[in-house]
């Protein structure tokens, strides 16, 4: 579960123009959204598996502000303060805190999420017509457990509106972007960070 959030942030931005290259879609997608003072993010993540039938799709909720962030998916709820990750797992009643490693820090953190295709991958154009643009990433580093990475991008207002990561073991995921817009009011930095007093019946397991 944890690199699929490398799909989920979509950007609004100026139009794209028809002679644009991936990396001049993806870099304003980049700075528009950076630009936000907060961001709010409406999306649907499927699971899939074709050779097996498999389907499953999830609603999720995810704000941003900075380099933290908070996450809602599959019933359970990701807090980044800046420095560590709190997961609540709301059934069982417990939180985990550990400090990401450098795999969950590619995966995870927004801020690098911005610019990850200017990080070890290689960029494609491989359509744009109808209005909408179509790229893949192919990662440098192959021992990834995903072989690339497909983005849908409407060419109108460039908004990312579908991503998808292509699994080695034929588990994909797909995030729909339904809805984003900057978040009003703007969350205080507490929001993005488990308050255990809120919660005196949670088991704390402190994995840092």
């Amino acid at each position: 579960m944890r690199y699929f959030i490398i799909l989920l942030f979509s950007f609004i931005l100026t139009p794209v123009l028809a002679q644009d290259t991936a990396k001049d879609i993806l870099d304003k997608s980049a700075n528009k959204i950076k630009a936000y003072s907060a961001v709010e993010i409406d999306f649907c993540l499927t699971m899939e598996n074709k050779e097996e039938n498999i389907r499953e799709e999830h609603k999720g909720k995810a704000y941003m502000k900075g380099n933290l962030y908070k996450l809602e998916v599959m019933d359970v709820i990701n807090y980044y303060d800046g420095k560590n990750i709190f997961t609540y797992i709301p059934e069982a009643q417990e939180v985990n805190i550990k400090n990401p490693s450098d795999e969950e820090e590619e995966m995870l953190n927004p801020t690098k999420i911005f610019n990850i295709h200017n990080i070890g991958f290689k960029q494609k154009l491989l359509s744009n017509t109808n209005g909408t643009a179509y790229i893949e990433l192919y990662p440098n580093n192959l021992e990834k457990n995903f072989i690339k990475i497909g983005i849908w991008v409407k060419t109108s207002d460039s908004s990312i509106q579908k991503v998808e990561s292509f699994g080695k073991d034929g588990n994909n995921l797909i995030i729909t972007i339904k809805h984003l817009k900057q978040a009003n009011p703007i969350p205080q930095n507490t929001f993005f960070t488990f308050d255990a007093t809120q919660y005196p019946d949670v088991e704390i397991i402190d994995l840092r």
